[in-house]
């Protein structure tokens, strides 16, 4: 077959460009039923299997598909300028002014901006140097709205001189480009974003549309990057969902909650990003009974949550990094603590933690397992987002 980038094994990015796709879908279904049929030890006839086991979800958009990206700017001991991908376990970076899974905006921006011989206010970072290098750009981020057409970029550096980082944004800024900066020191490390952003120029927040609901977002807060498949993904998530109180659990703004609060008398939003919340208050008025909370998970359960208000849970959402639950988490998601739990939804970036930390939910829990699905977020490579839906 004809593998379409010529970055292939070189740039860190893709590792399955060489698979045809329909071979990809099927490795990454028997990965996800192994994985998890071996950690639950589940010993059923092959028919419930395929009931447990539903056919994944293809990417409507095998190519293309990225709507967010970190890159890094990158400059060799000759002053050549480069932007790319690491090579896979090194610090060498590959050019790629234009790669196949991204979104074709999102290549336009790079290939307009930072290729070639274009005005930077700064050096790229030399990469293959150990050394911390100040007043460098360092890496972009960059993340677009399909829907409204809006890109956010994030310029990371090393301490660049603001003056000359506004006088720069505010001549490639757009109305529908913003632009932010992100200020890494020297203990940052391999850090590609700070934990906060300055505006520079455009507009201050990314318009960001999902299933009808238009939100207004920080830089930083977290969106699926396959934008081709996060409706049907959420809708997934949180179809048929009503009671009592939902909490969804590492919520970013909301888009599970947004999608499910008017099935509950109560939603809380739970998530440690502040920015990400922030924008979710801005969007409450619109949606009775949703209330977000600026915490840890562990934090909410032991300072909001009461015996009374645990009694009202009906059902969970939870969307964990990919460590998976920690142990106060998943004690906290046991009979004991919610009696009343009906339904917990665990969204899934890793399938090897969503085994180890479903062994232990389902262990002396009045919950069963109702079904288990995969969806190819990442096409390409081995990536694979799992929604695991366990029901009295």
């Amino acid at each position: 077959m004809t593998i379409p980038c010529p970055y292939y094994r070189k740039c860190s990015g893709c590792s399955e460009l060489a698979v045809p796709y329909a071979k990809q879908l099927r490795g990454k279904s028997l990965r996800v039923r192994e994985v998890l049929a071996s950690a639950l030890r589940l010993n059923l006839p092959p028919a419930a299997m395929d009931q447990l086991f539903l056919p994944i979800m293809p990417s409507p958009l095998p190519l293309g598909y990225r709507a967010s990206t970190k890159l890094c700017l990158n400059m060799d001991s000759f002053g050549q300028r480069s932007i790319g991908l690491y090579v896979r376990g090194s610090k060498t970076v590959v050019d790629i002014p234009t790669c196949p899974v991204h979104a074709p905006a999102i290549n336009k921006v790079v290939q307009k901006i930072f290729a070639g011989s274009a005005k930077v206010p700064a050096p790229f970072y030399q990469h293959t140097k150990r050394s911390f290098q100040p007043g460098c750009l360092k890496f972009v981020t960059l993340r677009y709205s399909p829907a409204t057409g809006m890109t956010g970029m994030i310029l990371s550096h090393t301490g660049v001189e603001r003056a000359a980082l506004v006088a720069w944004a505010q001549q490639v800024a757009q109305p529908n480009l913003g632009i932010y900066e992100s200020v890494l020191s020297k203990a940052d490390d391999d850090r590609i974003l700070s934990e906060r952003t300055n505006h520079l120029a455009g507009p201050e927040k990314l318009s960001y549309q999902l299933a009808g609901q238009l939100f207004q977002l920080p830089p930083l807060a977290f969106f699926q990057a396959n934008f081709s498949l996060t409706e049907a993904f959420v809708s997934h998530i949180t179809a048929a969902m009503h009671g009592r109180t939902l909490l969804d659990l590492y919520g970013g703004f909301g888009a599970y909650s947004w999608a499910a609060a008017s099935g509950f008398a109560a939603t809380y939003l739970v998530d440690g990003n502040a920015s990400a919340i922030a924008a979710a208050r801005e969007q409450t008025p619109a949606v009775a009974g949703l209330k977000p909370v600026h915490a840890s998970v562990e934090d909410f359960f032991s300072r909001h949550v009461t015996p009374r208000m645990a009694r009202e849970v009906t059902h969970v959402i939870v969307n964990p990094p990919r460590a998976g639950l920690s142990a106060k988490v998943k004690a906290a998601l046991s009979n004991k603590s919610l009696p009343e739990l009906q339904e917990l939804v665990y969204v899934s970036c890793n399938v090897d933690t969503l085994a180890q930390d479903l062994r232990v939910l389902s262990k002396g829990h009045r919950l069963r397992l109702a079904s288990i699905q995969a969806f190819d977020m990442f096409p390409q490579t081995e990536h694979i987002e799992v929604v695991a839906k366990l029901i009295i």
